[in-house]
């Protein structure tokens, strides 16, 4: 009876012991096969919304100030307090010509965004009409300290007063954060900009591709799956990201998708990664 127990309690041990390496083996390959989430990832979708609002916020600005000039023509006055406290200047005879975008040694904006430098755009054409571009380059600007830099084409699709679109590329982009690390960024995006009945621009939709280096030294790759959209009024509330649209990026062997919601005004995104895991992350500057 004792001998009984004895090879019973043996081959009950041996089975959990089986079980155990067998549990081990697994967890070990999943974790081979598919990383979980790491501070890589949510480094990297912070750091890419970060870039990308400052860029787009350059381009935007170019845009309405265009708009003030032919408003002021018109006798009337622009409506983005961004530029309420910039110098614009512009030379040329409304076909071609250089405009000048002066925020001096610091220019605080209606968020607190602190803008210094020069943005400088040259245009060939009617900067509204289908066909025309404008190049955008940097002189010494910096937005709340970080320096941005790059050449910016932007050619005009088509534009009404309450659509225009635009296919906008970057080389060159080069953003250096307060503590000397540098950022890289080129990009290839269509910008659809809708206004309002008062003519100031509530919605802008960006789809398109984007590469180069986070701060961190990573390379990336990123594609705009769904087209992310940004909001005039959640931008006031202090909304810097997109409120809804999907965007996929790619580093090194690691594949992370952004999705920033159904529109509501926050700073809030779910990312995926490439095991199909997902976590809620807020987005922070």
């Amino acid at each position: 009876m004792n001998t009984r127990i004895l090879q019973h309690t043996n081959r009950k041990n041996l089975f959990y012991v089986l079980i155990a390496a067998f549990m081990f083996t697994l967890a070990a390959c999943n974790q081979d096969e598919a990383p979980d989430f790491s501070p890589e990832d949510t480094e990297d979708a912070s750091l890419d919304a970060i870039e990308d609002s400052y860029y787009d916020d350059a381009d935007d600005l170019v845009s309405e100030a265009f708009a003030g000039i032919e408003d002021s023509s018109n006798g009337r006055k622009t409506a983005d307090e961004r530029l309420a406290c910039a110098t614009i200047t512009y030379e040329g005879n409304g076909t071609s010509g250089t405009l000048s975008i002066d925020f001096g040694d610091g220019c605080t904006g209606p968020r607190g965004n602190v803008r210094t430098g020069v943005i400088v755009v040259t245009h060939s054409g009617t900067w509204n009409i289908a066909g025309s571009s404008w190049s955008i380059s940097f002189e010494d600007y910096t937005i709340n300290g970080i320096e941005i830099e790059g050449n910016r084409t932007v050619t005009v699709v088509s534009y009404t007063e309450e659509l225009s679109v635009f296919d906008v590329t970057l080389t060159e982009g080069r953003v250096t954060w307060p503590d000397g690390r540098v950022a890289t960024r080129e990009v290839n995006r269509r910008r659809e900009h809708e206004r309002n009945e008062n003519n100031v621009l509530d919605r802008l939709i960006i789809y398109g591709t984007a590469q180069g280096t986070f701060r961190n030294g990573r390379g990336y790759f990123i594609e705009i799956v769904e087209p992310l959209v940004y909001t005039r009024t959640c931008a006031a509330a202090g909304v810097f990201i997109p409120v809804s649209g999907i965007k996929f990026i790619k580093h090194g062997n690691r594949e992370l998708t952004i999705d920033y919601g159904d529109g509501t005004c926050d700073n809030i995104v779910t990312l995926t990664n490439k095991n199909g895991r997902t976590v809620r992350y807020e987005v922070k500057k």
